[in-house]
């Protein structure tokens, strides 16, 4: 998450600057690093939702 900061922080002084094209490079780095970070974060499912329900009551029989 620091990285991300980094490179919005670069771009916003780039383009303040007016060296855009450099500031546009920051940017599109900074996308990548936040789709990777925003696609990690979306693949994380709850347990119930992976395991079928007949391996759920087997496990509910074991334990009780």
């Amino acid at each position: 998450m620091d990285k991300l900061l980094e490179l919005c922080l670069r771009s916003i002084i780039r383009n303040i600057n007016n060296d855009h094209m450099i500031a546009k490079i920051y940017r599109n780095k900074a996308l990548e690093i936040h789709k990777e970070i925003e696609f990690e974060e979306s693949c994380r499912y709850p347990i119930g939702h992976v395991i079928p329900e007949s391996t759920k009551l087997k496990l509910y029989e074991m334990v009780s």
